[in-house]
């Protein structure tokens, strides 16, 4: 029993110096796997970047989900429901009085005036460039009638997101207690809003000119507050589509940043810095590190995924199948994954018609192939006719007209050709598998009938042989 108890001490301790010595590491944002602690010295205390197709965190620093205050990166969100709101780009935004003074006018705005205008195109300029406060509560009274009920509205797409740690209070970000999201949470609404062309096209652009308005003789030149998007500064980089700045003294420097680089898209957000210079350089810092975290997988070619559709023809007699139509995918399907995920956990699935009516011309698309990776949509590329379906004269249907219809067994979607297995005839009945079902059903059913009846009949000759005086002890029934 000793020497037990001193094996057991001895691989409790081996065990303890594995754990000790072994390099530290902490879990990423899924828990699905152990990310290793890498130190990028960021200046901000909080950092993240994420790869958008994957939702995969690439890095974190400090708590993803601390609540902070968001600062003018509140605009994202404001930008989103108006892009969400089915108005038109030429659609005019009024200006009330309280939009415009409405909040303190030592911040940032671009002097509107009360009852002046600008087009929703214009609006979004204002408020993602130079961050305008004032076109960012006249948007609120726009979308909602009021700010304090876009507000609502603001937090109630948030949780639709998935932001459960954000709560708005205004339109604009300026400070309130109450007014806080998280790294986490910035980068799921920013994930959404680039989803939009229009959003995508502003916050790239260094610099804007709002034409005279009915108001302002004068156009209005705004620039960009983001440098990482502005080719004239030393900050400029050529990756980072764009993004929104944030700052006031309660919430410091912020700043939330869309970039692309070889079919590579990632989304950072820094937040709370102490110097404006901080979240360039870190947001630089997160993204150049983080493209370099990716490996390129081929998951197969547009001849690989090729296969057969059946080529219908109607005419007042029925409709025919009168051939097989070759279905390609339009292009190669080459992803480029974070390292550490397996490439056989993404899962394919397609979208195609059982039967084509011709005529139907080469090229035209008939359905779609989708790579997934969790339920996060990758990539989706086109299936297409691989030639035109021409339709039958008459006289051709006729020697077809009495052929049974071929059933169609797609076998090896990915890497492998259609191929097809006439079944028998008596299989092409209608009904048929219903007589099947039954005819089997009967049989088992018959089966249990004569089991049933066996036992009974077994069980009452032992009765008749085991009746007092009727026989001996060592009789045994057979």
């Amino acid at each position: 029993m000793l020497k037990i108890k001193r094996i057991f001490t001895i691989f409790l301790a081996v065990c303890i110096l594995v754990n000790v010595t072994a390099p530290f590491s902490v879990f990423g944002d899924d828990n699905s796997e152990l990310q290793p602690l890498t130190n990028l010295g960021l200046n901000s205390p909080l950092g993240i970047v994420v790869c958008v197709s994957t939702g995969k965190v690439l890095y974190e620093h400090g708590n993803i989900h601390e609540r902070a205050y968001p600062a003018s990166m509140t605009k994202v969100m404001t930008a989103l429901l108006l892009l969400e709101s089915g108005a038109s780009m030429d659609d005019r935004i009024f200006h009330s009085r309280e939009a415009i003074f409405g909040f303190n006018r030592n911040s940032s705005h671009i002097y509107m005036s009360p009852t002046e205008t600008l087009t929703v195109s214009q609006a979004l300029y204002a408020i993602m460039l130079p961050s305008a406060n004032d076109v960012s509560n006249a948007i609120a009274e726009f979308v909602a009638g009021d700010m304090d009920s876009f507000a609502a509205l603001m937090t109630q797409r948030a949780r639709e997101l998935g932001a459960v740690n954000t709560n708005f209070t205004n339109a604009h970000g300026l400070h309130h207690a109450e007014h806080y999201t998280t790294l986490y949470d910035m980068h799921l609404i920013m994930r959404e809003a680039i989803r939009h062309e229009k959003f995508l096209e502003v916050i790239n652009t260094s610099r804007f000119i709002i034409n005279p308005t009915e108001l302002q003789p004068e156009p209005r030149i705004i620039d960009n507050t983001n440098l990482l998007v502005r080719p004239t500064m030393p900050q400029f980089s050529s990756n980072i589509v764009g993004g929104k700045t944030g700052w006031t003294t309660p919430a410091g420097h912020n700043l939330v940043s869309y970039g692309h680089q070889d079919g590579v898209r990632l989304i950072s957000v820094v937040m709370s810095a102490e110097r404006r210079d901080f979240i360039f350089n870190d947001t630089q810092t997160l993204m150049n590190h983080s493209f370099a975290q990716f490996s390129t997988y081929e998951m197969f070619t547009s001849q690989d995924f090729s296969f057969f559709v059946d080529l219908t023809q109607r005419t007042s007699q029925g409709t025919f199948v009168i051939g097989h139509l070759p279905i390609f995918a339009e292009s190669d399907v080459i992803l480029r994954l974070p390292n550490g995920i397996n490439p056989d956990d993404i899962s394919i699935s397609y979208t195609l018609p059982d039967r084509l009516i011709a005529p139907i011309s080469q090229g035209f698309a008939v359905g779609y192939i989708s790579l997934y990776y969790g339920e996060r949509l990758l990539q989706t590329t086109a299936l297409r006719t691989a030639h035109e379906g021409t339709p039958l004269a008459v006289s051709d249907l006729v020697s077809i007209s009495s052929a049974p219809i071929p059933s169609r067994n797609i076998a090896n979607i990915i890497y492998g050709t259609e191929e097809y297995f006439p079944l028998p005839d008596w299989l092409t009945t209608p009904g048929a598998f219903l007589y099947a079902a039954v005819a089997v059903i009967s049989l088992l059913l018959t089966a249990a009938i004569i089991k049933f009846l066996r036992f009974t009949k077994r069980k009452k000759a032992r009765r008749n042989i085991y009746r007092k005086g009727h026989v001996s002890k060592t009789y045994k029934y057979r």
